[in-house]
């Protein structure tokens, strides 16, 4: 991907296009989901109008990529990025949107039962688990901030007490909410943050 590019390339044009919606929309503070040349990873939202979003991102996002933004598990909009500055990066809709009305429907299904963070999900990556039972060998299915999907020997049972250490070394406590088969889903006591989960590559760092 490229690199950095300080610039305010479609700046003035976004602004043009599309005064900010309602001014109380304009400053969100809501995570989303970046897909781009077969990597995935968190960024945090900073202004959203009818024609472009604003975001924080670590990977590096090159002008003219064409990047898809997934604000929730069953929204999702493409855009392309217009403008880039130490890891924020303005990125236009192809397609303008109504952001109020985007932003009543993700108020709605946060609010819902079928509500759950975006997951991330991994290539393969192994992981180590400590528990009262000893250590445990995993992979991991997903990710996300407050949770973790793995694959295990069978010995996790709901309600065991897991310490997750992932291969870049970053170490989190969690508790095994379901388990069946060889699979389990543990809700972290220690969530992760936006940056950690970045780029799905990074959770890979250190594997030998």
């Amino acid at each position: 991907m490229a690199t950095n590019m300080n610039t305010g390339l479609g700046r003035t044009d976004v602004r043009r296009v599309d005064q900010v919606c309602d001014a109380r929309l304009a400053t969100v503070n809501r995570v989303a989901r970046l897909v781009v040349d077969g990597e995935t990873g968190l960024a945090r939202l900073h202004r959203l109008s009818n024609a472009a979003v604003e975001l924080s991102s670590i990977m590096i996002l090159q002008i003219g990529h064409i990047i898809q933004v997934d604000l929730s598990e069953t929204i999702s909009k493409r855009a392309t990025v217009v403008a880039s500055d130490n890891g924020r990066h303005t990125l236009l809709f192809q397609h303008q949107i109504d952001c109020a009305e985007l932003l009543r429907e993700l108020v709605a299904e946060a609010r819902s039962a079928r509500a759950r963070p975006l997951r991330l999900t991994t290539p393969a990556t192994p992981a180590v688990g400590r528990s009262t039972n000893g250590l445990h060998q995993l992979e991991l299915g997903n990710i996300s901030q407050r949770g973790m999907m793995v694959r295990h020997n069978g010995s996790f049972q709901e309600g065991l007490r897991v310490w997750v250490q992932l291969p870049n070394g970053r170490e989190c406590r969690g508790v095994v909410r379901w388990a069946k088969d060889d699979f389990a889903g543990l809700e972290l006591i220690d969530i992760l943050s936006v940056n950690e989960l970045g780029a799905i590559s990074e959770l890979g760092r250190g594997m030998n």
